[in-house]
């Protein structure tokens, strides 16, 4: 009895656990820069697979470490195009 409610405590644990999850979640600039120098090494990109997987291609100035200039155009990549069916107002428009 003592067995089932132990495991039946600790199966969330398993399925929600972040550890679980670490290479393939959203990590922050801060929480990848494991050292607080202000850049993500290739050790530190490892805490993430896409990272890790497109270093050479997120480094643009070709220093070894990403900053969080690069760090921060390779996130948005795809949240910054706009959707086809959006309307590009001219310059010196007023807003609608």
């Amino acid at each position: 009895m003592n067995r089932k409610l132990i495991l039946l405590t600790l199966s969330p644990c398993l399925f929600f656990s972040p550890s679980i999850f670490a290479n393939d979640a959203l990590l922050t600039f801060e929480e990848m820069d494991r050292d607080s120098n202000g850049y993500i090494s290739s050790h530190e990109a490892r805490a993430n697979k896409d990272i890790a997987r497109n270093f050479k291609q997120i480094d643009n100035n070709g220093d070894a470490k990403i900053n969080l200039a690069e760090f921060q155009a390779y996130r948005g990549k795809d949240l910054m195009t706009p959707p086809e069916d959006m309307e590009t107002p001219e310059p010196g428009a007023a807003p609608y």
